[in-house]
């Protein structure tokens, strides 16, 4: 990790056509506050300005499911994006899939809170294969750069919310 404490470790890769990106990343925070950012998932369109729409369409203790649009933009391309997520929050980890298979043919992957004497650290896995053409090249680009912009934007909005700027709507 860097002396900002921003991605402890980062790695993307390809194998036909399935992506996959896995990042660790520390915060001050404890992990409470980590959690309810990661599992807010109506307001992530708040935080998250590509992701234009987010519903719960069922919630139970340890269950949701929410479907989300999003718009993923790379050089002159956008791509408009709709998932069904199922989530599973277990213990310390948040596993999601997405049920629809309309825009990825594969899209799943987890969040992994740990809280320790120096803060929290957070790791996330996702494996993707997209539904659509794109080339591989600007895939591996996209996906890398969005999970460093999203991760960017969780780590701000965890110390909002800790520092009690923006409660829980």
């Amino acid at each position: 990790m860097d002396r900002q404490g921003r991605f402890r470790s980062r790695r993307s890769t390809r194998d036909r056509g399935t992506y996959r990106v896995t990042a660790a990343f520390q915060v001050a925070q404890p992990a409470a506050t980590v959690w309810n950012v990661l599992t807010d998932y109506e307001q992530i369109p708040q935080f998250m300005p590509e992701v234009r729409r987010s519903i719960v369409r069922e919630h139970s203790a340890s269950r949701a499911l929410v479907e989300q649009e999003a718009v993923a933009r790379i050089l002159l391309f956008s791509k408009r994006l709709h998932l069904v997520l199922e989530v599973h929050e277990q213990g310390d980890v948040i596993h999601f899939c997405d049920t629809a298979a309309d825009s990825f043919t594969r899209y799943e992957g987890l969040w992994r809170v740990h809280e320790h004497d120096a803060g929290t650290t957070v790791t996330y896995e996702l494996t993707v294969q997209p539904a659509f053409t794109v080339p591989p090249f600007l895939f591996t680009r996209l996906v890398k750069r969005d999970a460093e912009h999203m991760i960017e934007r969780l780590r701000t909005e965890i110390a909002l919310r800790h520092g009690g700027t923006r409660a829980r709507r």
